[in-house]
């Protein structure tokens, strides 16, 4: 069976599966630890996947994700950019779930400070829960690169909220700072905590 169709069976396996919390969902190379010690997207922060789609990728398929040019995995589904944020998901995921991505954001939102939460944001799961900034968590923050360019790489604790404001475990966001990014400042956020997209950030070139 070639990848996408080991990714698509796995997607609809594991897509909607949402465990108590301590418990791990390993979705299309995306890996998400529910309760308070979710860590970040890549293996040395404490990512759970077995998976490492970062060695899967062919070293040729530089795809366009916004102004970024990446090294995607052969299962990435890129949307078109749609006010000033493009969006990639995993492709092989169920029609209606909650399905694994991360969003390459410009323009305003891009340098504006804190978690980037927009109206309507979600947590990782099977099921729509709100993602909601945990108030008095310290994000922790390290230098990082993006395509080059200087960017900071930060951690925030999310929690995840029912329909009554009931937390039901806590996730993990990663964002990528790039503030003198060649086009203007540049934000990457994954909730996902996509394996590898650590080093493919770095790698990344800047579009023409």
């Amino acid at each position: 069976m070639d990848r996408p169709g080991r990714v698509l069976m796995r997607a609809r396996g594991l897509g909607a599966a949402i465990l108590a919390a301590g418990a791990v969902l390993t979705l299309a190379g995306c890996s998400f630890i529910s309760g308070g010690d979710a860590k970040g997207s890549t293996g040395g922060d404490g990512a759970a996947s077995t998976a490492s789609v970062a060695s899967d990728a062919p070293k040729d398929s530089a795809r366009p994700v916004g102004p970024l040019l990446v090294t995607a995995a052969d299962y990435w589904v890129v949307d078109k950019t749609k006010n000033g944020v493009t969006h990639v998901a995993a492709g092989g995921c169920p029609t209606g779930s909650a399905c694994p991505g991360f969003d390459v954001v410009t323009g305003k939102a891009a340098g504006s400070d804190g978690a980037y939460l927009p109206k309507g944001a979600t947590c990782p799961g099977g099921k729509e829960l709100a993602a909601v900034l945990v108030e008095g968590a310290k994000p922790t923050s390290a230098p990082a690169k993006v395509a080059g360019s200087d960017a900071t790489r930060t951690a925030y604790t999310l929690s995840c909220q029912d329909d009554a404001g009931k937390e039901k475990y806590r996730a993990t966001q990663v964002q990528w700072a790039v503030p003198d990014a060649p086009g203007g400042p540049v934000l990457v956020v994954d909730r996902w905590a996509f394996e590898g997209l650590d080093a493919r950030l770095a790698e990344a070139t800047w579009a023409k």
